[in-house]
């Protein structure tokens, strides 16, 4: 894998989200990261994971850049998914998950509800509208008033119009 197909997955992951994201990761992207790249297993917790973007992170800031990502993200997660102390190899091996990885999204589709989506079935205020209360002759004490009003819910009592 080289530099720019690495900095072109970083990115994806980065923008995922945030399309003006300039090429910063957060722990929650971080993390989904690892997760949709298959890094995540029982060894690779998402502790272990939040722990090593905290080492990973300066102190005081809230995401990493792309050079920290590459020069000590990648060793390090290598480290922790292969366990391996000859780095190379597990780095090689961690690239390929990283090059097969695509971001998923989760996201759930509401179901269909026929009272809700077909606006002919609605009832009240929802299908006559309600009172207004844009009009500057009506006072606190006129709306207030519990006497007959129509279907709308307006007191014609009050409005010089209808009279």
């Amino acid at each position: 894998m080289t530099d720019s197909q690495l900095k072109a997955k970083y990115m994806t992951f980065c923008k995922f989200g945030d399309k003006e994201n300039k090429g910063t990761m957060t722990s929650t992207k971080f993390f989904k990261f690892c997760k949709d790249c298959k890094i995540v297993d029982k060894q690779v917790t998402r502790t272990k994971i939040d722990l090593l973007f905290t080492k990973l992170k300066a102190k005081g800031n809230r995401v990493i850049k792309f050079s920290v990502f590459k020069n000590k993200g990648i060793p390090e997660l290598a480290k922790m998914k292969y366990g391996k102390t000859d780095i190379p190899g597990g780095v090689e091996k961690l690239l390929k998950l990283i090059l097969s990885g695509k971001t998923k999204s989760s996201g759930t589709k509401a179901d269909k509800v026929k009272l809700h989506d077909d606006k002919k079935l609605y009832t009240g205020v929802y299908a006559r509208g309600g009172p207004n209360t844009k009009s500057t002759s009506v006072t606190l004490s006129q709306m207030a008033d519990r006497s007959a009003a129509d279907a709308r819910g307006v007191n014609h009592k009050y409005d010089k119009n209808k009279q």
